[in-house]
């Protein structure tokens, strides 16, 4: 079989969608009910797409040699990347995807000696029964259904992998979450009272929401990445609550080129009605950047 790019993103994306598979019909039996293993919510498991790359390497290197030596490098090959894995997992987003603290010969519950032995057996089966297989069904396929198939599955797993990414950077302890509140209700009380600012409520703006609506949630989730990142939380606030203060339904009237000159109109309005710093005119003014042309001048 080729080794291209695009034979090895095929690959990759076919075997991570039927480990899953696999994994997914293993622990719902065992426990009796639909599990979704692993780190990311969608139907693949990288960990079994990159398994299978590296067994075809290990299994092209290792072509004719003793049955000992294939099983101590499969050996190798399996239950380090079960031991990386479960250490990136635990350390890096604070998840235990299996523990094997419970079984006999164990190491810190990432990897165990029963489970070492099947991952062999499995990657003897792979080597001998499911490759050929599917070596057979790969030439079958168009070049532009694997680039396809490709290119939309790994797509979605590295927006499934930045959306996981970006909910464990800004998960928060109770007591955390507790300060965050009230830090971000102090900031915020002022200027949600002006009726200049509860006036957003009477505006759809999308996704079924108001305006008002719109406006607190970018304001929280900024101040969230403000906190986590050490920035002017209290400007961020205040620019993000003011950032889309006009009065009209933007999808049926005001201005044609309405994402190009709404930042414009909302700054205008904010600074008739709050005293603001140079850092929060320009998160009002930029927001909209690249549109803007004009890149922020803040990190806020």
């Amino acid at each position: 079989m080729k080794t291209d790019i695009l034979s090895i993103l095929f690959s990759f994306s076919f075997f991570s969608i039927l480990g899953w598979m696999l994994e997914v019909s293993y622990r719902s039996l065992r426990d009796k009910r639909f599990v979704n293993p692993g780190l990311l919510r969608g139907p693949y498991l990288p960990l079994y797409g990159t398994g299978a790359l590296l067994l075809m390497v290990a299994g092209s290197l290792l072509q004719g040699s003793h049955v000992l030596t294939k099983a101590l490098a499969y050996f190798v090959v399996t239950t380090g990347l079960e031991l990386g894995s479960g250490f990136i997992a635990q350390h890096f987003f604070q998840t235990r995807l299996w523990d094997y603290s419970d079984q006999r010969f164990s190491y810190r519950g990432h990897i165990c000696l029963k489970f070492s032995i099947y991952w062999i057996l499995l990657a003897f089966a792979f080597e001998y029964l499911l490759l050929p297989l599917y070596q057979s069904m790969f030439i079958l396929f168009l070049p532009a259904f694997k680039g396809l198939f490709a290119g939309v599955t790994v797509s979605i797993m590295l927006m499934d992998l930045l959306a996981v990414g970006i909910r464990h950077f800004l998960r928060l302890t109770p007591e955390e979450k507790t300060l965050s509140e009230t830090q971000f209700t102090d900031t915020a009380r002022p200027l949600l009272e002006l009726p200049e600012v509860a006036k957003l409520s009477q505006y759809n703006h999308h996704r079924g929401k108001t305006r008002l609506e719109h406006v607190k949630e970018v304001a929280y989730l900024s101040f969230l990445w403000g906190k986590r990142l050490s920035l002017d939380c209290d400007a961020i606030v205040r620019g993000a609550l003011l950032h889309d203060l006009f009065y009209y339904d933007w999808l049926h009237e005001g201005p044609r080129l309405h994402g190009f000159r709404h930042h414009n109109i909302a700054l205008k309005n904010a600074r008739k009605i709050a005293l603001l710093t140079e850092k929060e005119a320009d998160i009002i003014k930029k927001h909209m950047w690249p549109l803007t042309v004009v890149p922020p001048r803040y990190m806020e």
